[in-house]
């Protein structure tokens, strides 16, 4: 590292001012903590930082942490618990895959899948 000599005034000043810095968040507790994610949360995070009067991550970030630690077990285990939007196929979506399927396989016919017949559905099932 470069001698004290060797510095500007204006570097000591900087070096200065950053331990000064370090000092204060050290009495503080305050530490480093990167949380690094997809950028596709980000119209998302701010949508709902704007809707709950949010202007800083960190401070979302502090309340999810502070809101996580605080609660029982289970809570904490229902909010870590991986949510996702239900996504269901109804019988409209699935005829109209089926339908589309058999339009290309007509375009550019090869191996086909070919449907069994009810009597086979039949012999195949376990009878009662």
């Amino acid at each position: 590292m470069a001698d004290e000599k060797e510095l500007t005034a204006e570097a000591k000043k900087q070096r200065r001012k950053r331990e000064k810095a370090a000092a204060k968040e050290a009495a503080l507790g305050v530490e480093r903590f990167t949380v690094e994610v997809a950028g596709v949360f980000k119209p998302d995070l701010k949508r709902v930082m704007a809707a709950h009067g949010f202007n800083n991550q960190q401070e979302v970030y502090q309340n999810l942490l502070r809101n996580l630690i605080s609660a029982d077990f289970e809570t904490q285990a229902q909010m870590l618990k991986c949510v996702t939007t239900p996504f269901v196929i109804t019988e409209e979506v699935s005829r109209e895959f089926q339908n589309q399927s058999l339009i290309e396989i007509s375009k550019d016919p090869g191996d086909q899948i070919i449907e069994p017949a009810q009597e086979i559905y039949a012999r195949l099932l376990p009878h009662r």
